[in-house]
């Protein structure tokens, strides 16, 4: 029997389908052969037609419109300094495509296929969603680039709130909203350009094969050359000011004046290789030579100390709590308890808040708040802690903290103890209580294998980890009990009693004792250098002398019992859930069993750190 396919207008069809896939087949053929020899015109010298300009904006258009769907509310796009903010970017970077109100475009602009726009003449026919999207994504198949960061991207909004302003502005508003102002400042110190030592790799975004063919590389000639023309303080003083505080942009560009040299000179590497994210950054630091940036670095440490001030919103007193004391109840460290103090010189980068300006203050909580921060390689606590708290508490830090003089050293303070009668024996009481687990004598845990030696620690690292465990964020069933059966000013006496107590050293076990000394050198050149490689940072790095000293809330690891720390380790290299602000389980992962095992003898090896 034959099939119904074979026969009749089946047959046909057949024959139709066939033909009409040869000559399918013909056309592409045909158009990789023209393409292959150089027959498609790629020329940008003729404008397009009709039909690619229509399908080429219509295209865009439907793209960015579902893109807009799913941006998240924006900031206040009338406030003035985050307005200004975009202005000096827009200046900087944009312009030089898409022009300015009553201002031309660039010959050179309008020598693209497609011809970027006169963003005066269209930018109304966007939403401020649409907007974020095109600056966020770019335009493939234009000279609209993506944002030169591929994180904190909260920035993008400044541009935005700039871009709302254009089609009423003068070319005389938009001149003075882009242009730093540096007149009675006296001429910007000349900083050559002379280039030293290697190019600094750039990480912005992933590197496009091929490769040999692009450099990701600082210095760069930069979108304009900020670098090359000698006076990179005329560009940065576009959004920090003459005087560094950031006054002409009402804040929101962070307050160098109150920076050391070392801080300031690392961001500007950072931002510069792409470790730090930032588009508005990114495109000014990566067209600084090393010399220029160590100039700027200690130009800007060298001015004298201003402030702008708390502006009139917030709420200080509760900024004040939260910044000085903390939320035991949360969990949540005091500012002060990192930023506070010599934090500076801890070695790890924390900046001092005292002094800085509020919106940019507010600005960066909420990006760390939304895991959009400037910092998403490496451990960072703070977006656990900004998520933490409400918009208003982080108004209200912000606000508490830029009122303070610059020199305040922003110490925290637990709630004041009540010096009732018998608080000493109270605190003997509580310590008995240790005992149950912490074996007596003046090492505190210095027999018991999983038991810490509580007097190696601060009184700042002991009164938060009781403050985890009662807040249930550190899994440790005992622990949380104890905690439970306390209040925090007994957790308080307890914690001082601790800090106060000289700092004794635990015994090694004779069995851990014999380990052969390549292992502990292994283990000592872990500590001390790690390995970049791998992305394991040097242990000393936060554990040491120095930042331990400066930041009470890091834990000390010298002396400490060695089957303790070796379980710690290992409890982090597992599957268990990251405890709040441990940054341990990405680090203890890529350590093998056996380097875990030898960081933890060559500690418990070592004599404890003064306190």
């Amino acid at each position: 029997m034959r099939s119904p396919f074979t026969t009749g207008p089946f047959k046909s069809g057949s024959r139709l389908l066939i033909g009409f896939g040869a000559v399918l087949l013909a056309l592409g053929l045909g158009g990789a052969a023209a393409m292959h020899f150089g027959l498609v015109p790629v020329s940008a010298r003729p404008p397009h037609n009709a039909l690619t300009t229509a399908v080429l904006h219509d295209t865009f258009r439907a793209s960015v419109a579902r893109g807009a769907r799913e941006v998240g509310s924006a900031p206040d796009l009338t406030d003035p300094g985050l307005i200004a903010l975009g202005a000096r970017h827009y200046g900087q970077v944009c312009s030089s495509c898409h022009g300015g109100p009553g201002l031309g475009q660039s010959p050179v602009a309008l020598s693209m296929r497609p011809r970027p726009q006169s963003l005066p003449a269209v930018v109304d026919g966007f939403s401020a969603s649409e907007l974020y999207v095109i600056l966020r994504d770019g335009v493939r198949f234009t000279a609209m680039p993506s944002w030169p960061s591929d994180g904190n991207f909260n920035e993008i909004w400044a541009v935005v709130a700039f871009l709302r302003q254009l089609p009423e502005m003068t070319p005389e508003a938009y001149r003075a909203a882009t242009v730093a102002d540096v007149a009675g400042t006296g001429a910007p110190p000349a900083m050559a350009w002379t280039r030293r030592g290697p190019q600094m790799p750039v990480k912005l975004h992933d590197e496009a094969a091929p490769i040999e063919d692009y450099l990701y590389a600082a210095p760069s000639t930069g979108w304009r050359p900020i670098g090359l023309q000698d006076v990179p303080v005329a560009y940065c003083a576009a959004c920090h000011g003459a005087d560094g505080t950031g006054a002409p942009t009402g804040g929101q560009a962070p307050n160098l004046a109150i920076l050391d040299a070392d801080t300031i000179a690392a961001r500007l590497r950072a931002y510069a290789e792409g470790t730090r994210e930032s588009g508005i950054m990114a495109t000014v630091a990566s067209s600084l030579s090393g010399p220029q940036i160590e100039a700027l670095a200690a130009y800007y440490a060298d001015l004298p100390d201003r402030t702008l001030g708390a502006p009139d919103r917030g709420d200080p007193e509760r900024g004040a709590v939260l910044a000085r004391r903390g939320d035991f109840a949360r969990a949540l460290p005091a500012c002060g308890a990192c930023h506070g103090g010599t934090a500076g010189a801890s070695g790890l980068g924390v900046p001092r808040l005292a002094g800085q300006g509020a919106a940019f203050l507010e600005r960066r909580l909420d990006s760390f708040a939304a895991e959009d921060g400037p910092d998403r390689q490496g451990w960072n606590p703070m977006p656990a802690i900004a998520k933490a708290l409400s918009p208003d508490e982080r108004a209200a830090v912000a606000t508490y903290l830029a009122g303070l003089p610059a020199d305040d050293p922003l110490i925290p303070a637990r709630p004041p103890v009540p010096a009732e009668a018998g608080a000493d024996d109270e605190a003997a009481e509580l310590l008995l209580r240790c005992t149950a687990c912490h074996d007596p004598g003046p090492a505190l845990g210095a027999d018991r294998d999983l038991s810490p030696n509580l007097t190696l620690q601060s009184a700042a690292y002991l009164d938060h980890q009781m403050a985890l465990f009662d807040a249930g964020r550190r899994p440790v069933g005992s622990m949380q009990q104890a905690a439970h059966e306390m209040t925090a000013e007994q957790i308080g006496r307890l914690s001082a009693a601790l800090g106060a107590a000289p700092a004794a050293r635990s015994g090694l076990d004779p069995e851990r004792a014999r380990r052969p000394d390549f292992e502990l050198a292994g283990a000592g050149k872990l500590a001390e250098k790690g390995d970049p490689a791998r992305g394991l940072p040097a242990c000393l790095s936060c554990h040491g002398a120095r930042p331990t000293a400066a930041v009470g809330l890091l834990p000390r690891l010298d002396g400490q019992r060695a089957r303790y720390l070796e379980d710690r380790l290992d409890y982090f290299a597992g599957d268990a859930a990251p405890e709040v602000l441990a940054p341990m389980t990405e680090i203890a992962a890529r350590l093998t069993g056996d380097e875990r095992a030898a960081l933890a003898d060559w500690f418990a090896a070592r004599p404890p750190l003064a306190k």
